[in-house]
C-alpha cells in the first residue's frame, strides 16, 4: 500500500476514534438531548441516500459478483470442455448433419443401390425418434435382388464413414423368380438433435 494512502488512513481512524470518544462524553454528562436534533435531520438524509444509493448499487454489486463466480467457474472448466469437445469433434463427423435430416437417409439409400443394380419395391416414410440430444433416423427398405448383390450392397452401406445401421433383416427366396430374394430391412441413423459448433 502506497504510504499516502497509509497516511490517509491513519488520520481517519484518529480521526474517527476521537470523535466517538467525545460523542460518549457528551453522551455519559447530557444524555440523549443534544443528538436529537442532529439525528431528526440526518436519519431523513440517510435513509434517503440509503434507498437512493447504496441499495441499487448494493444489489448491482451482489448480481456483478454472482456473473464474477459464474466466469471463475467456467474458466475453472474451459480447459476440459474445450478437450472434450475436441474428442466429440470426430464422432460428430460420422453424422448427417440436423439440416439435412429430411433427405439424407433416401439419397443414401437410392444413390448407394444404383451401382449395384439395385431396384426397389418400395421405401417407407422417414420414422424420427428422440433419444436424448439426438434424433434417430429410420426408413424400411424392401427390394427384390440376388443373394451376392444384397451383401455387395448392405457391405458399402455398413461401411459408410457416416454412422448407418442395418437392423430388422428379413430375407426369403422368390419363388416366382428363381435366383432371387424378397428382403426387407430398416436402416437407421442419428442426427444431433442441436447443431454443433461450427457446422
Amino acid at each position: 500500500m502506497p504510504p499516502f494512502l497509509t497516511a490517509i488512513i491513519l488520520k481517519a481512524r484518529v480521526f474517527f476514534k476521537d470523535m466517538l470518544e467525545d460523542i460518549l462524553l457528551i453522551y455519559a454528562e447530557k444524555g440523549i438531548e443534544p443528538f436529537r436534533k442532529p439525528l431528526l435531520i440526518a436519519g431523513p438524509i440517510l435513509l434517503a441516500i440509503y434507498a437512493v444509493i447504496y441499495n441499487p448499487l448494493g444489489s448491482r454489486l451482489g448480481s456483478a459478483a454472482r456473473h464474477l463466480e459464474n466466469l471463475q467457474v467456467v474458466a475453472r472448466y474451459a480447459a476440459d470442455y474445450e478437450d472434450v469437445k475436441a474428442r466429440l469433434l470426430p464422432y460428430q463427423r460420422k453424422l448427417p448433419l440436423l439440416k439435412d435430416k429430411d433427405e439424407w437417409l433416401n439419397y443414401i439409400i437410392t444413390s448407394s443401390a444404383r451401382p449395384h443394380g439395385i431396384t426397389f419395391d418400395g421405401i417407407s416414410g422417414q420414422k424420427e425418434i428422440e433419444v436424448g440430444n439426438f434424433l434417430m433416423l429410420s426408413r424400411q427398405v424392401d427390394v427384390t435382388t440376388t443373394y451376392a448383390k444384397l451383401g455387395r450392397w448392405l457391405a458399402d452401406i455398413e461401411n459408410s464413414p457416416i454412422f448407418l445401421r442395418v437392423v430388422e433383416l428379413n430375407a426369403k427366396k422368390d419363388e416366382s423368380n428363381p435366383g432371387t430374394i424378397k428382403a426387407s430391412f430398416n436402416l437407421s441413423t442419428l442426427v444431433p438433435r442441436f447443431a454443433a459448433g461450427g457446422r
